[in-house]
């Protein structure tokens, strides 16, 4: 069964080479992503907020946690090596180094424009800004 897809948007007419995705949605304090529903069914994003979302999914993917998967052959994110380590700059900038890795290598990226990993409550959170494909401007954050 495919996802409801609002063609009328704008989201969907003007930026479909963003692609489309079922939304995630943060459950709560120290607990984890999940699919977003609605009336019982998943919620659908387009266009830009695919683009975050696509984000959100690869930073929070383990690497090399698919690949079982042709597809998906060394996709994902190393920062999961370093969230058991102690907070520190060091661990930021290593942070940093490897999400600037991950978001190289969507090829719905153009340009990373603002990237700020810092430490908080529940880990670290990272926001993003980065440039798409249209050139328009998409940002976003995680907890991780």
């Amino acid at each position: 069964m495919a996802l409801p897809i609002d063609y009328e948007s704008e989201d969907y007419r003007f930026y479909k080479t963003l692609n489309e995705d079922a939304q995630l949605s943060h459950k709560s304090k120290s607990e984890y992503y999940d699919v977003k529903i609605e009336n019982g069914d998943y919620v659908n994003v387009t266009g830009k907020k695919s683009l975050s979302n696509a984000i959100v999914i690869a930073i929070m993917t383990r690497f090399n946690e698919l690949h079982d998967i042709p597809l998906y052959e060394n996709f994902g994110c190393r920062i999961h090596d370093l969230i058991k380590d102690n907070q520190s700059e060091m661990v930021e900038y290593e942070m940093g180094l490897f999400i600037t890795d991950v978001l190289e290598n969507m090829r719905r990226i153009q340009e990373i424009n603002e990237l700020e990993v810092t430490p908080n409550s529940e880990g670290y959170k990272i926001y993003f800004k980065v440039t798409d494909i249209n050139d328009e401007m998409v940002s976003g954050s995680v907890v991780v």
